[in-house]
């Protein structure tokens, strides 16, 4: 048996209702890969993020919020975050807020979620068994769980059905799709189908999301709301699903953008280039070819042969102009004249012919820090 908490029981049923599905915000990153103005810059522009997004739910009159886990880095959550997240709730009265903490944010003794009074109108899920509240007035039933920890090795989700009762079934939960063996839940495609909730709502995946439709059953990640890193590139959102709550219990899923800034990451070719002032020439070509500006964090991975004279491009992540950050990855090799270095009786000569069995021989890596070496060296 799923355990049941109704909520709110009003029998004047709407039969069309708004969702909002969101999940990884991580509130409280530290993005520490940022120097520390910039850092402090992106988590006030992340709670923004979250503060907008509750804007939208008043402004469009949104009736259900599921909220799939990862909501804030709890070693790193502020008093400041916890109550944001309160007063943000509590703004929004007419929609119910289900929330299924994950693993970066596990309902434990001492957590915002147990310590903090949450408003009425928020619901959390607080067991690794499977869970379900009922909302009589939109007749609909979202089940989920919580990590109670920061694992989860079993699937809540297998073997168990949803109810045949004639509502609308939605599921949020913090799960990994990608791995049976997963220690942060591991869900299948297969539990999904079995289960046949009309939709799921995932966090735990940070890639732009797709959405599924197999037997009748609607599942999707939420994505994240902002990008922290350059393993989550682009633009972050969250899913708005409008669904039936009678009938056939149709559901449409669209994805709207919420992120202010988003990570890229670029390759480029330097090779012949002599100075930084060339190099960043190119970079500024690039820049301008692929629009990025004020809203994009970028990673440019410098490739090619380039003059062993030419400093070091490290110094290129000062020279960014319009946008908000650049870091360059080095992957270069110097042009060197091989003839002359080995026949050359100097230090230099020395150093490449120290150098040269790495260089010739050696593993990928062991080649790369060795043309490293030697143009430091030069």
């Amino acid at each position: 048996e799923i355990s049941a908490c109704l909520v709110g029981s009003e029998m004047c049923i709407r039969d069309r209702i708004k969702i909002v599905h969101m999940g990884d915000l991580h509130l409280d990153s530290p993005f520490s890969s940022l120097s520390l103005d910039k850092s402090e810059v992106r988590r006030r522009e992340l709670r923004a993020a979250f503060t907008s997004i509750l804007y939208y739910i008043r402004e469009s009159k949104v009736d259900l919020a599921l909220i799939s886990g990862d909501l804030f880095e709890d070693g790193y959550a502020t008093a400041e975050t916890a109550e944001l997240l309160c007063a943000q709730f509590a703004s929004a009265p007419d929609c119910r807020f289900v929330i299924a903490p994950g693993n970066h944010d596990p309902f434990t003794r001492g957590s915002l979620y147990t310590a903090k009074k949450l408003p009425k109108n928020v619901c959390v899920f607080s067991s690794e068994v499977l869970q379900r509240f009922v909302f009589e007035d939109i007749n609909t039933e979202v089940y989920g769980w919580a990590f109670c920890s920061d694992t989860l090795t079993e699937s809540p989700l297998a073997g168990k059905r949803a109810d045949g009762n004639g509502r609308l079934h939605l599921v949020c939960g913090h799960c990994d799709m990608d791995s049976p063996l997963s220690r942060y839940c591991p869900v299948t495609s297969e539990d999904v189908r079995k289960f046949g909730a009309h939709f799921c709502g995932f966090s735990h995946i940070h890639k732009t999301p797709q959405v599924h439709t197999e037997a009748g059953v609607t599942w999707s990640y939420s994505g994240v709301v902002e990008g922290r890193g350059f393993d989550e590139c682009g633009f972050g959102g969250i899913n708005l699903i409008e669904a039936e709550t009678s009938g056939d219990f149709s559901l449409t899923v669209k994805r709207l953008k919420t992120a202010r800034r988003r990570y890229e990451w670029d390759k480029l070719d330097i090779s012949g280039c002599r100075s930084l002032s060339e190099a960043a020439g190119r970079i500024e070509t690039l820049i301008h070819e692929k629009k990025y500006g004020e809203d994009t964090i970028l990673r440019v991975t410098l490739t090619g042969a380039v003059s062993p004279d030419m400093e070091s491009t490290a110094r290129l992540e000062s020279a960014a102009r319009g946008l908000f950050a650049l870091e360059i990855d080095d992957r270069t090799s110097p042009i060197f004249d091989t003839g002359v270095l080995e026949n050359d009786l100097s230090i230099r000569g020395e150093l490449y012919r120290t150098l040269r069995p790495a260089l010739s021989e050696g593993a990928p890596e062991q080649r790369a820090v060795a043309a490293d070496a030697l143009k430091l060296g030069l």
